[in-house]
């Protein structure tokens, strides 16, 4: 209990500093647990409670991530919205497949760097689109509804990873996030129920409990052998979102600055990716270094990009 309790509080704080510098609430949740847990100071280690609490964490983020899945709202800018998507999922699925296998990886660990990669966290783009007041434009527009078809993409490409490779701890662990963000997506388009409370609790607890428990988990053992694959990783997920988004906006005849905008909105990985991370690790997909390895790149795709997003607006 004394560990939960340190985790949620020092979380919250983390997230609330994080904020206060202009960094996403997630960053400084995740960085808490790095600096808190066994990577620095030790003071703080994951068990069994936390562990379990973690992972109710997990479905409540995915179950409220469903809720804000505005299916219908992709009716607006349609057209480029899937051409961004299909492209920021299909060029971070070749690119880090190819790389995951140049730097000695199986086959199945490669199609799931992919997969992890393939993931946009919205969160971080509409806070900083909301910052400039560019949440109704044309851009605007394109990265919600892209980004939307990007996390229903992702978690279908969890789905079918998880159910076809076999002996890798398939399981309720490992499928319920995706179920609860079915849920969410189908109780937003079918019913009027209101969840702000659920919401609001789970950001007060079991969510920062869970990004700070990720945060137990990373060591830098492996960076110093590592840090060309993550340095070369970390290149690869800004520069294929970019890339992949970008040139899916140009072919539907978006115009070079909202092009570059929605760009820079798409590159983000947050939250996403670190649930799909959770579940290969609880998987048994990927182990305890290959999953600190792929938080450090997250972190990095994840702070660099609204920092570019806040120069590209004030040319739109």
């Amino acid at each position: 209990m004394l560990a939960i309790i340190i985790i949620i509080g020092l979380s919250l704080i983390g997230g609330q500093l994080a904020r206060k510098v202009g960094l996403p609430v997630v960053v400084g949740q995740l960085l808490t647990g790095i600096v808190i847990g066994p990577a620095i100071f030790n003071i703080v280690q994951t068990t069994h409670w936390v562990h379990l609490l973690a992972e109710l964490g997990v479905w409540l983020l995915m179950f409220m991530a469903g809720l804000e899945t505005d299916m219908a709202g992709l009716q607006k800018n349609a057209k480029p919205a899937v051409g961004v998507a299909i492209l920021g999922v299909v060029v971070p699925l070749i690119v880090f497949y190819g790389t995951a296998l140049f730097f000695g990886y199986s086959q199945m660990t490669a199609v799931f760097f992919g997969i992890v990669f393939s993931a946009t966290s919205i969160s971080i783009t509409i806070a900083v689109l909301g910052e400039f007041g560019k949440l109704g434009s044309r851009a605007g527009n394109i990265i919600l509804g892209a980004a939307v078809l990007d996390d229903v993409l992702a978690m279908a490409l969890v789905g079918f990873f998880m159910i076809f490779t076999p002996g890798q701890g398939l399981g309720p662990t490992t499928l319920l996030p995706i179920v609860f963000f079915v849920v969410g997506i189908l109780i937003n388009r079918f019913t009027k129920i209101n969840f702000q409370m659920v919401e609001k609790i789970g950001n007060w607890t079991l969510i920062p409990l869970f990004f700070g428990s990720l945060g137990l988990v990373v060591t830098f053992d492996n960076l110093v052998k590592n840090w060309p694959m993550v340095i070369a990783f970390a290149v690869f997920a800004l520069g294929t979102k970019y890339y992949g988004a970008l040139i899916g906006s140009r072919m539907t005849g978006v115009n070079p600055n909202d092009s570059q905008v929605v760009a820079l909105g798409m590159i983000p990985r947050g939250e996403m990716a670190l649930i799909i991370a959770q579940i290969g690790i609880t998987g048994s997909v990927i182990n305890a270094a290959i999953f600190s390895d792929m938080v450090i790149i997250i972190l990095i795709s994840t702070v660099l990009p609204p920092i570019l997003l806040r120069y590209a607006l004030k040319k739109v």
